[in-house]
């Protein structure tokens, strides 16, 4: 989410679209669709054509210092997962203006309209059957996946479930696993399942992208029994629930900073019992 318009945000983005003409023109391409900016206007994506074919082009900035790593890696990184929906990337390069860094990346097309356009799913959206079979498998594919790259650790998860919760909540986990890591309605297709936006994907607690997913639900809880209902598994053994906690630390600070006030109620109902229902699990 993006701060309130003024005459910085405006010059920020008309450079940020100055970015995405200069790396669509170095792929032969042309800008034939809306730009999205990705959050806090970090990056910005859009539908290109190149010859009689179309393509998503993707622009992430960053401090010349902290232009590199796992994070800004990930998208192309992710090529090595098969079995999974997700876009390809064909191309990616780097330069930099000034004392920032920019990298695109050209790939392949993830066709059809997000489940949300915000990470929050604020209006029910039917999914079918298939999608929701299409989405367990790939978690389940994509936990298998080996890899180096790391998302989180325990020392960081204890860490933060003490400031938030004391000592009611014992942050040990069982299992550990690859995991997409942003998993939230914006960074999924609906109408056939594809899973955008990798930037960040790495080893996670067992049942953490579950727990992103559900508890960006909480504003519809009619349709949130769904969610559960689906990946119930995943959610409610112990990592999952351990997961649950420190999503929702991660997603009260994006509260604090602006990002969906409405969700702080439901994020701490979810939170006393999820704790309840690990001191059952002890």
């Amino acid at each position: 989410m993006s701060g309130a318009p003024n005459a910085e945000n405006d010059a920020h983005r008309g450079w940020m679209r100055a970015a995405l003409a200069k790396a669509a023109a170095e792929a032969s391409a042309a800008v034939v669709g809306n730009v999205a900016f990705g959050w806090r206007d970090r990056s910005l994506s859009a539908r290109v054509r190149a010859e009689s074919a179309e393509f998503w082009l993707h622009v992430v900035t960053e401090q010349e210092q902290w232009g590199g790593g796992d994070f800004w890696t990930g998208n192309t990184e992710a090529n090595t997962i098969i079995g999974v929906p997700k876009p390809r990337v064909l191309r990616a390069w780097e330069w930099a203006e000034g004392a920032t860094r920019l990298r695109a990346e050209l790939m392949t097309l993830a066709d059809g309209q997000q489940c949300s356009p915000t990470p929050e799913l604020r209006s029910p959206v039917e999914l079918l059957g298939t999608w929701w079979r299409t989405l367990r498998e790939s978690l389940r594919t994509l936990a298998l996946v080996p890899t180096s790259r790391t998302y989180l650790t325990e020392h960081e998860i204890a860490r933060r479930l003490r400031v938030f919760f004391g000592d009611r909540a014992d942050p040990t986990v069982s299992e550990w696993t690859a995991a997409h890591a942003d998993l939230h309605w914006a960074n999924l297709i609906a109408s056939s399942l594809v899973l955008v936006n990798w930037e960040g994907w790495g080893i996670a607690p067992a049942g953490f992208d579950a727990a992103t997913l559900y508890l960006h639900f909480l504003l519809q809880p009619a349709t949130a029994k769904q969610v559960r209902a689906e990946l119930n598994e995943l959610l409610e053994h112990r990592d999952g629930l351990v997961s649950q906690l420190y999503v929702t630390t991660r997603m009260l600070l994006r509260i604090e900073q602006g990002d969906y006030p409405d969700l702080a109620v439901p994020l701490h109902r979810n939170a006393e019992r999820v704790l309840k229902r690990l001191r059952g699990c002890r």
